[in-house]
């Protein structure tokens, strides 16, 4: 029996649809999960913070992301522009910059968030997340991510 090629891509897009709600349900039932991703590749959950998972994730398997599905508590510019770059389609998060929501406004992810803020705090709560901050002059995502990269470079010391 021959499957309609269509079908068999809506099948597909519903599938990604309902891990996605999976996932952003898993961060209700677990405190310590900050992101979790589902791709035709598997899946990939982590507890670190920021933009690390992200990073990690393309650093082990460059093409995972790419139709991938993701969750994570927090979603800033810094964190869009690189699930842009690398080909999410869909994100869901409870914490989203405004800078976040202009970013992807215009993009071909599926966006869900539960909250707006206008800028993503740092770590210790008195400032900007400085990530956030490195690629608020940028709409590029390969200039963000770079700019990424030398921003965690510089803060490692």
């Amino acid at each position: 029996m021959k499957k309609n090629s269509a079908t068999h891509k809506l099948t597909a897009g519903a599938l990604m649809l309902a891990f996605g709600i999976i996932l952003h349900q898993l961060f209700h039932l677990t405190g310590d999960v900050t992101f979790a991703a589902v791709s035709k590749k598997g899946e990939r959950i982590s507890r670190a913070k920021g933009v690390a998972p992200i990073l990690e994730t393309v650093k082990a398997e460059p093409d995972f992301l790419k139709g991938a599905v993701v969750a994570d508590r927090v979603i800033g510019k810094a964190a869009a522009m690189l699930l842009y770059k690398y080909g999410v389609s869909e994100i869901y998060t409870f914490v989203a910059s405004e800078y976040t929501v202009e970013y992807l406004s215009d993009k071909s992810i599926d966006f869900t968030y539960d909250n707006t803020v206008s800028f993503i705090v740092n770590r210790d709560g008195t400032d900007m997340c400085p990530m956030e901050k490195a690629v608020l002059g940028t709409n590029d995502a390969d200039e963000g991510e770079r700019l990424i990269r030398e921003k965690i470079k510089a803060m490692k010391g």
